[in-house]
């Protein structure tokens, strides 16, 4: 059972990271035909600083599932590396519950400012952009990254706090 959600949140993040890296692609993209527009044409787009920003933050929330679940993210792991076994094995667990809390707890707010946003029809200033679909990226980053924590700390080795592999 929590192989096979294993193996689904992967695809799923995996997908999410994807979307992530064309978002990033779209980014540079974007920024780079506005600078041509502005310096080469001048006609700068309006809407690009905008855009770019939403792109940036869709980019960010959609890669951090992916990275909470493959383990790829930045830690600080002075103190907990000097920890005996049976410490580090707390640590990892006070790690993955503090992890969760914030998924919940994040997660719940953003989809109520998302939410709102929709209901209200939010557009963003210049380009007219709906905000909605993109703040949607925050609760959907919450939910998958809480169950990947989890997950990886089940399929974590016993003396990392870990319940052994999945």
């Amino acid at each position: 059972m929590i192989r096979r959600l294993d193996d689904a949140i992967d695809a799923v993040t995996r997908v999410m990271v994807y979307a992530a890296t064309g978002a990033g692609i779209l980014l540079a993209f974007f920024v780079a035909l506005a600078s041509f527009m502005r310096y080469l044409v001048g006609a700068p787009f309006a809407f690009t600083e905008e855009f770019v920003g939403l792109l940036f933050s869709a980019m960010v929330f959609l890669a951090l599932p992916f990275c909470t679940h493959t383990g790829s993210h930045i830690r600080v792991t002075l103190l907990t590396d000097n920890l005996p076994p049976p410490w580090r094995g707390r640590a990892a667990l006070a790690s993955t519950i503090l992890t969760v809390v914030f998924c919940i707890v994040f997660g719940w707010f953003a989809f109520e400012f998302a939410w709102t946003s929709y209901e209200l029809n939010a557009r963003s200033d210049i380009g007219r952009i709906p905000l909605w679909p993109w703040m949607m990226a925050m609760p959907v980053a919450c939910l998958f990254m809480g169950v990947a924590a989890v997950l990886r700390h089940l399929r974590s080795p016993p003396d990392a706090g870990g319940g052994g592999a999945v």
